[in-house]
């Protein structure tokens, strides 16, 4: 005979209650030296001020390299150094306005490079040449746009557009954008 179908005998129903877990505190967590450093390097991270704190590292390093207009500066951050074939090639491929200034920043695994206005203070574009290569744009240090491409030289032909059209449309403090097309 069978039986009537009840919770009991309902292989597919849940019949136990899951408490919620307790969190641990952090006196209980592991104890993993080189993770727990980062956390307490990592714990209260403000990154408007890293962000503010960027531009202005690139600013101190442009004004340190001070390169003359139309030319570049190369400025080694690391021992490890990327290829000088692969420096002049991406200098080469630029090809940098006469007005603007530039500092490639060697970081041995990529390569920065630092395309300034006449003025330093006055524009910035900052090319970061990775797997995913990047163009970060700032006028009057703040920053106004951010660009991911799929290519190095995508993002090289973007970077002289928009360092050439600064050239042509310089920004006015009270204005930072009038005229210029980024």
């Amino acid at each position: 005979m069978a039986q009537n179908p009840n919770v009991e005998n309902r292989w597919w129903v849940e019949t136990s209650t899951k408490l919620p877990r307790q969190r641990k505190a952090e006196a209980e967590l592991p104890q993993l030296p080189v993770a727990m450093s980062f956390y307490t390097v990592a714990k209260d991270y403000d990154q408007e001020r890293a962000k503010d704190d960027l531009t202005d590292n690139n600013l101190r390093i442009a004004r340190a390299a001070n390169p003359e207009p139309g030319q570049w500066v190369y400025v080694p951050m690391t021992e490890k150094q990327y290829p000088a074939r692969m420096v002049k090639r991406i200098q080469q491929e630029f090809r940098l306005p006469r007005e603007a200034r530039g500092i490639v920043l060697d970081h041995g695994r990529l390569l920065r490079l630092l395309i300034c206005g006449p003025q330093l203070e006055d524009w910035m574009i900052d090319v970061t040449l990775t797997d995913e290569p990047s163009v970060d744009v700032y006028v009057w240090g703040t920053m106004h746009r951010e660009r991911l491409f799929g290519r190095a030289e995508e993002a090289l032909k973007q970077a002289r557009r928009w360092a050439v059209n600064l050239l042509q449309f310089p920004p006015s403090r009270d204005e930072p954008f009038r005229g210029s097309l980024l």
